[in-house]
């Protein structure tokens, strides 16, 4: 087995030849993910998006995902090209475009994690941290927590995750898993302005969700992606256009019940997931948040953080 190194390293042919002979190995937070696909606008994003993340060329001796992106049938591979995410079990996954093949390997990646991994409870939600803690963030679609996150990595925070809070069994602490930041529609222009064209894939358009793009992770986060963290405080962002902005602080029960059905493996783990996420709760504080403006949810976070709403 070779020693990692990061995607930006490697020769281009050699990257393709991994991925066909699905001897690519992407190391990141406590996965190992073995991907293969003979695509070039797969190999094009991991080589852009993905250029500082550790990666082998030969198969890792235990793997904790494999990931396939194949056509849906051989007629796909050489007419009208589809792809599709396979990750080792059967998953409502529509065939999308060969073009598409950046929103294949996400997915592909979230549904392994969301469904097979029971190391730790999953919940849907974007992670932050900085020295004092974490912030954990869980919304619906459309919330607001891709570009809250992307805000707050602006503002002394390092990311964890945009898609999965994944937390201990044994210890309430956040372990990270920091992907690139998915961003949908109206968002891509606001996290442009912020972060750069250079730090922005390219978009992805005539998705099923619409278009698409990805705020990639920088380095700083990558060092860390072994370190974990207690959480300090639990939001629910809400974004409203054109909303006044306000904070409501929710009993731990209330917030508990929000974060059971937000969890993908809760009904797997059962009790040890709810003593789990009462331990994430113990002694700091839930809100749910609404704004209107990415500046309005900052100031918010910076309130509660500084405890001037209580």
């Amino acid at each position: 087995m070779s020693a990692p190194s990061n995607v930006a390293s490697y020769d281009r042919r050699d990257l393709r030849a991994a991925l066909r002979n699905g001897s690519f190995t992407l190391h990141l937070g406590p996965f190992s993910h073995l991907v293969s696909g003979a695509s070039e606008p797969l190999l094009d994003f991991l080589s852009d998006t993905y250029r500082d993340y550790s990666v082998e060329l030969t198969p890792s001796d235990v793997t904790d995902v494999l990931l396939r992106l194949e056509a849906p049938n051989i007629l796909r591979r050489f007419i009208r090209r589809q792809i599709t995410p396979n990750p080792g079990f059967k998953v409502p996954a529509v065939p999308l475009p060969l073009s598409m093949s950046p929103l294949a390997f996400e997915m592909g990646l979230n549904l392994s994690v969301a469904l097979k991994c029971c190391r730790f409870i999953n919940v849907h939600a974007g992670v932050v941290a900085d020295k004092d803690g974490a912030i954990v963030m869980s919304a619906a679609s459309g919330g607001g927590k891709s570009t809250l996150t992307a805000a707050l990595l602006q503002h002394g925070y390092r990311l964890f995750s945009d898609e999965f809070a994944l937390l201990g069994l044994d210890q309430p602490l956040l372990h990270p898993y920091p992907r690139p930041i998915s961003l949908k529609q109206e968002t891509i222009p606001v996290v442009r302005d912020m972060v750069g064209d250079n730090w922005i894939s390219k978009v992805v358009t005539g998705t099923p969700k619409g278009d698409i793009a990805y705020y990639r992770a920088r380095a700083s986060d990558l060092a860390q992606d072994k370190t974990s963290a207690k959480a300090k405080l639990v939001l629910f962002p809400k974004f409203e256009k054109g909303v006044r902005p306000i904070a409501r602080q929710l009993n731990p029960a209330e917030a508990i019940m929000r974060l059971v059905p937000a969890s993908t493996n809760y009904s797997l783990l059962g009790e040890p997931a709810f003593h789990a996420i009462t331990g994430l709760l113990k002694n700091i504080r839930a809100y749910e948040i609404t704004y209107g403006s990415t500046i309005d949810s900052l100031r918010l976070v910076e309130q509660i953080t500084d405890q001037k709403l209580v």
